[in-house]
């Protein structure tokens, strides 16, 4: 079933007074529409219905959700997400049955064994990571103390999965980086890899976390590529907000125009077989965001968990790795324990702008649960 339009409308905006049987009839749009409802709704096949004149702003507007939650549907359907590694050991909150997911939105998911990614590492071209470690000097600012061939590695590993990406022709992908900075042959984090993969179009999750990966598939489709993966890390309760961040990768897509607002210094925690490696340390740009997490739900459905904030014009904390502030649009106490009881994980992803109609249309072509907190 392709998405349903009912447009309840008809040729004039108002009655004429020298109406008459013809135009009448003519001007009767409205008798149909009942009859096209009474039938979708019997069969409980998704649909919008939007009434007005082709004139009323409304009406523009309403179309306008329609048409992109439609390409949005399209975008995500008979996508291919990978999984680098496998889920984070314990983290259940975003486990998922791959059945249910390929037969709700059409996504595919392609496991990885590590044999791959360190069988494409070894492979790759060391001019061709010369080139790439030249290419980030030029771009990015990076932190003094930070050369050698933890960054060198940190290059080598971007290059081998995105080989690996294009190989599997996905559309976006998750990462347990674990698996390769414990690995001796890698040794390293993957975040400049992450960060690449997310500038390609390519979304990119951590901790083999699926479902937040198919909410990165939509903000993308929505916003030309610029969909953010983050996590709430701690409440600022006395400023009505909460620090959100990850282990040290961004979309580098967000900084396009910026490049110098990035620095890639050394990972402050994991220590891999050959160091740390590459990480990013940034400042996010404030502004109006939304921000959406996907959960299975009771009985075999499906939600969709959204909400909106502010990203606030304050300092990053330092701690070597992508953090920023945000303000939930209600008081954060109340935010916390209404967003508590919607089962949704505590990864996230988010977008610039305000897309919180777009996504409700969305989840009606998908025939799951749409959840504002």
């Amino acid at each position: 079933p392709r998405p349903t339009i009912i447009w309840n409308t008809q040729a004039s905006p108002a009655i004429s007074p020298d109406l008459d049987f013809g135009k009448f009839m003519m001007e009767h749009g409205i008798t149909g529409v009942p009859g096209l409802t009474n039938i979708l709704e019997r069969e409980k096949i998704p649909y919008f219905l939007i009434s007005g004149h082709y004139t009323n702003d409304r009406v523009k507007k309403s179309f306008a959700i329609a048409v992109d939650a439609a390409k949005a549907f399209k975008a995500v359907w008979r996508t291919r997400i990978g999984i680098f590694g496998h889920l984070y050991p314990g983290m259940i909150d975003f486990g998922y049955d791959p059945a249910d997911l390929y037969v709700t939105f059409g996504v595919d998911t392609v496991n990885i064994l590590d044999s791959k990614v360190i069988a494409a590492f070894k492979e790759v071209n060391s001019k061709d990571v010369e080139k790439l470690e030249n290419e980030l000097r030029k771009k990015y600012s990076i932190a003094d103390n930070f050369e050698g061939e933890e960054f060198m590695r940190s290059a080598k590993l971007a290059l081998a999965m995105r080989k690996v990406a294009e190989d599997l022709k996905l559309d976006a992908a998750t990462v347990y980086c674990q698996a390769m900075w414990q690995n001796p042959e890698i040794g390293v984090v993957s975040c400049i890899g992450n960060s690449m993969l997310a500038e390609m179009g390519i979304f990119c999750s951590c901790e083999g976390d699926i479902p937040t990966a198919v909410c990165g598939l939509i903000f993308n489709s929505l916003t030309s590529g610029q969909a953010v993966f983050a996590e709430i890390w701690t409440n600022d309760f006395a400023n009505d907000c909460f620090m959100m961040g990850h282990s040290g990768q961004m979309n580098l897509a967000l900084f396009r125009e910026n490049t110098k607002q990035v620095k890639i210094n050394r990972h402050p925690w994991w220590d891999g077989c050959h160091g740390r490696g590459a990480c990013l340390q940034l400042q996010m740009p404030p502004g109006e965001v939304t921000v959406m997490g996907l959960t299975p739900a009771h009985g075999g459905n499906w939600r969709l968990v959204v909400t909106k904030g502010i990203v606030q014009d304050r300092p990053a904390v330092p701690l070597g790795v992508p953090n920023f502030f945000l303000k939930p649009h209600k008081p954060i106490v109340e935010w916390l324990e209404d967003f508590a009881t919607t089962q949704a994980a505590h990864h996230m992803s988010m977008a610039y702008g305000d897309w919180t109609q777009e996504l409700k249309a969305l989840a009606k072509i998908f025939k799951v649960e749409y959840r504002f907190v």
